[in-house]
């Protein structure tokens, strides 16, 4: 398949259907092409980006991020303290990893549910944890969250977002990083701009990004036309793949 499709390339169901009958069975059954295409896909030549769509497979890894030492010890202690609860944490440091210029502040997301918000920050306040806030606004951000080199900040966490466990502590999956990343305009701002078109053409080259799961997700942060628009504008996905 190699000689016939790049990397690059999206394969929707039609060409994949012409690609197979042109070298393997020119009197293609559908049912004969469902087990052909379950058969690229368990030889991991293909892999599906979205109903109907493939791409070939390539070794691209899964982001896997450092899960720090604060972030370890705030997980102890809300499993400590609450039961039955979904969260996740991340560090705004992880997106040096894809941009060209590093920032060399942090500010660590501890996002929770609604109700639980408040709650959590006064914990993470009466345990001394430093440069504490709930959902800044811009004047916090300027006065305080951007002088400080660390500084944690409790927000809400959107319903279903994806996440997962690393060291037993849940962080999102890189498509919501990259949702959120294009979402927050002020807590993220150094990030905006060509760095920020930089970080997510670095992302989609070096690392897995679920497509489905990404665009998902921007729905409900009810972003999804605007992304999808920032990726097409910017060559990083093609029109075609949002037909």
């Amino acid at each position: 398949m190699i000689n016939n499709f790049s990397k690059d390339d999206i394969i929707d169901r039609q060409r994949l259907y012409n690609f197979i009958q042109s070298k393997f069975y020119p009197d293609l059954k559908e049912e004969t092409f469902r087990w052909r295409v379950y058969e690229l896909r368990q030889e991991k030549l293909i892999v599906p980006i979205k109903r109907g769509i493939y791409k070939l497979y390539s070794k691209e890894e899964t982001y896997i991020p450092d899960v720090t030492n604060i972030q370890k010890k705030i997980n102890r202690l809300l499993n400590n303290t609450y039961t039955e609860f979904t969260y996740c944490s991340w560090n705004s440091s992880w997106l040096n990893d894809f941009s060209r210029h590093q920032i060399f502040t942090n500010t660590l997301f501890i996002e929770v549910e609604t109700d639980l918000v408040q709650s959590v920050f006064h914990l993470l306040n009466d345990n001394s944890f430093k440069n504490v806030y709930i959902s800044p606004d811009e004047n916090i951000i300027d006065n305080y969250i951007s002088e400080n080199k660390e500084s944690i900040v409790v927000k809400t966490i959107i319903s279903k977002s994806p996440i997962y466990k690393i060291a037993n502590v849940p962080i999102p999956q890189l498509e919501k990083i990259l949702v959120d990343l294009f979402c927050e305009d002020i807590l993220l701002r150094a990030f905006k701009g060509h760095e920020q078109i930089t970080i997510f053409r670095n992302a989609f080259d070096e690392y897995k990004v679920d497509i489905s799961r990404m665009i998902n997700y921007s729905r409900r942060r009810k972003k999804e036309h605007q992304i999808k628009d920032f990726l097409i504008q910017n060559d990083i996905l093609k029109k075609e793949l949002f037909a």
